[in-house]
Parts: structure tokens; C-alpha cells; sequence
């Protein structure tokens, strides 16, 4: 079980998301990642050589609340595609498929994952990401989809030492 800690109108609640909520993707997943990725705003280009590296957070009910990404490229990995459905925002939902992910990426030995956002660079910085130029980015992540062709030159790039 993991145990988030959150603030909440000046006291602290405790979210407890279950290791079953928190699942891998699986090719048959693939339509209903794109779909949910639409619903809230986030590009879905690309995803489908990487879909085995998403990780897919479900409600009680096994209603998706949340998914999360994982490019590898060399010995880095490009965060994309973290999406939570509107009703489970602010509950720690992002925070657990985020550490999730880089649990998988320090698993296969990764050393530092980027990530490019539009307007959460200041949610991911509470995570430990720091904004860095493009000119600054590894070179296999450059080549990246997301990087070519989905995200524009305006959006902001951020890295994280993982190991």
C-alpha cells in the first residue's frame, strides 16, 4: 500500500492508494489510453510503442483516475503523458503514478528522466523535476516524439536525477 501524504484546506489527510490500483498498461489498453489522454487535454502521438511502459491508476470500482508514461532512450527516460481525470485531482493520484514511474526507471538502471510541460512545471518541481534548456537535454531524447513533433519550443523541459 502506498500512503500519500496531502494538504487539504490547512490539515493533513492521508490518500492510501492500493498496489492494485496501480497497474501496468497492456497492449489491449492502448484505445482507452488515447482516449483518456484526449479527455484531459494531453496529446496521445507516439504512445503506442510505449505502451507497456504506462502505468494505469483505477478507483475502487476500476474506474481510471490516472495514467503515467515511460519512454527509455539510452540510459535516460522521458516522463509523458501524466493525465488525472478532473474528479481525482488533488488527491495524490499524480504523485503516485509519477513515483511509480520512476521506480520502474531506476529499476532498469535509468540515471536521469526529462519531461516537457506546458503549464505544470510548478507541480513538477514539488517532485523534484528542475527546469533545464533544451540545449542541456541528452541527445537520444531529443529524437523522442515528444520532442520532434508533439510538444512545441514553448514548452518547458525539465530533468530529474534518479540514479
Amino acid at each position: 500500500m502506498v500512503f500519500i501524504l496531502m494538504r487539504e484546506y490547512e490539515r493533513f489527510t492521508v490518500v492510501a492508494l492500493t498496489v492494485n490500483q496501480l497497474r501496468p498498461a497492456t497492449d489491449r489498453d492502448l484505445p482507452k489510453v488515447r482516449s483518456f489522454l484526449v479527455e484531459n487535454g494531453l496529446p496521445d502521438r507516439g504512445i503506442e510503442e510505449y505502451i507497456r511502459d504506462f502505468v494505469i491508476a483505477q478507483d475502487e470500482i476500476r474506474g481510471w483516475i490516472g495514467v503515467a508514461g515511460l519512454e527509455t532512450h539510452g540510459n535516460n527516460g522521458l516522463l509523458r503523458s501524466v493525465a488525472v481525470s478532473q474528479h481525482s485531482r488533488g488527491k495524490g493520484v499524480g504523485r503516485a503514478l509519477v513515483n511509480a514511474v520512476l521506480t520502474d526507471a531506476r529499476a532498469r538502471g535509468l540515471r536521469t528522466v526529462y519531461l516537457l510541460t506546458d503549464d505544470a512545471s510548478d507541480y513538477f518541481e514539488r517532485l523534484g523535476f528542475r527546469i533545464v534548456d533544451r540545449k542541456d537535454v541528452d541527445a537520444a531524447i531529443k529524437t523522442s516524439v515528444e520532442f520532434t513533433e508533439v510538444c512545441p519550443d514553448t514548452a518547458v523541459v525539465m530533468r530529474k536525477t534518479i540514479g
